[in-house]
């Protein structure tokens, strides 16, 4: 191979890779360009006048004329869902807290799915997630528990029919570190906290058809008598032998 057809073949290649490259910017500024006019097209020219906050809002703050200003804002740096009249959010509660200087959008004022609800005549505690606690991880939202305090080997029924308001996990329920909230009684309350801090708390997911559960519970055995096991001292006959039998004597 010739050096003349060398230097031919690698500027062919070099003019190919410019030609690219260019095709490539070409395209990349077209769909800059593109999405500037849908923008213009939404809003309606080169600058937007939006809501800003003129001071740092935080969430539970209610919008007001006094707080927030318009300013004009470049159509390319205009945030998704940015509101751009006033009247639509004075008087509304911030959930989501705002800088100062920066527009409201819609995200500002979004609403909390996962709001706990307290059943009437409850009142919502919040337990530790601890490897003792001994709930199932497929426990979801609204799943009825019974709660138990286990204390000097003996398990106390605390409450019956508690309520799962939260789970301390992700979006698919499942449990995690942390905490989750029950709905007990009132007169419950205290007892199941006292539980949870000592760490003697115990939840367990009954049947729907499960009765009696805390009857019956199963105690730790009483203290030894100290003559030895029987309460006269004597050995349980066993097997046919006598109690009071003796073993012979061996040399």
């Amino acid at each position: 191979m010739s050096l003349r057809f060398r230097i031919v073949f690698s500027s062919a290649c070099a003019a190919l890779v410019v030609l690219v490259f260019l095709v490539f910017a070409d395209h990349v500024r077209g769909d800059a360009e593109r999405v500037r006019q849908e923008a213009l097209q939404r809003y309606g020219g080169e600058v937007v006048s939006l809501v800003v906050a003129r001071d740092a809002l935080e969430a539970g703050d209610v919008v007001t004329k006094a707080n927030t200003a318009t300013r004009d804002w470049l159509v390319d740096l205009v945030p998704e869902g940015a509101v751009v009249s006033m009247d639509e959010v004075v008087g509304r509660e911030l959930t989501v807290p705002a800088a100062a200087g920066m527009p409201l959008t819609s995200l500002n004022f979004r609403e909390e799915g996962d709001a706990i609800e307290v059943p009437s005549g409850h009142v919502a505690v919040s337990v530790p997630v601890t490897d003792k606690l001994g709930l199932s991880p497929s426990v979801r939202m609204g799943s009825h528990v019974a709660v138990f305090r286990a204390e000097e080997g003996a398990m106390e029924l605390v409450s019956a029919d508690a309520v799962v308001l939260s789970t301390a996990g992700s979006g698919t329920g499942s449990l995690s570190r942390g905490s989750i909230s029950l709905s007990v009684l009132p007169g419950e309350v205290a007892s199941v906290l006292v539980a949870a801090t000592a760490g003697t708390l115990r939840v367990v997911v009954p049947a729907d058809d499960v009765v009696g559960l805390g009857e019956g519970g199963v105690a730790a055995p009483s203290e030894v008598a100290a003559g030895g096991p029987g309460a006269s001292g004597e050995v349980p006959a066993t097997g046919g032998v006598s109690a009071t039998s003796e073993v012979p004597a061996t040399e």
